[in-house]
């Protein structure tokens, strides 16, 4: 398994569940570190990691686990469990949808080089 997302759609997560300088730094991390947490992700649901280390969690746990891993060096949930609302985020974390899934677009590129052992 494997999850595609981009740097814009990690930090707005982030951010919503409580985590503003993760977000910060989540903004600005590369299109193959995005990938790297996509696929940490997978693993983390796959082997039942994620409802261990985060029970109850909401539903894309696997992801905030994994970028939290990766932007800290182990995982945690986030600082609230209830996320906050789109029309709260700051100014830099506010997209459209097309947006959003442009940003992915480099990223899911990556996984598909990767999937077929190309770079």
């Amino acid at each position: 398994m494997q999850v595609v997302t981009s740097s814009l759609s990690l930090a707005r997560e982030l951010w919503r569940y409580g985590e503003p300088e993760l977000a910060d730094r989540a903004l600005h991390l590369s299109a193959g570190q995005v990938a790297d947490i996509g696929h940490r992700a997978g693993q983390l649901h796959v082997s039942g990691q994620a409802d261990k280390l985060w029970p109850g969690g909401p539903g894309g746990k696997i992801v905030l686990l994994a970028a939290i891993e990766l932007l800290e060096g182990r995982a945690r949930p986030c600082a609230r469990h209830r996320r906050l609302p789109e029309k709260t985020l700051p100014e830099q974390l506010q997209a459209t949808e097309e947006q959003r899934w442009a940003a992915a677009e480099e990223v899911a590129q990556i996984v598909t080089r990767r999937s077929l052992g190309t770079r």
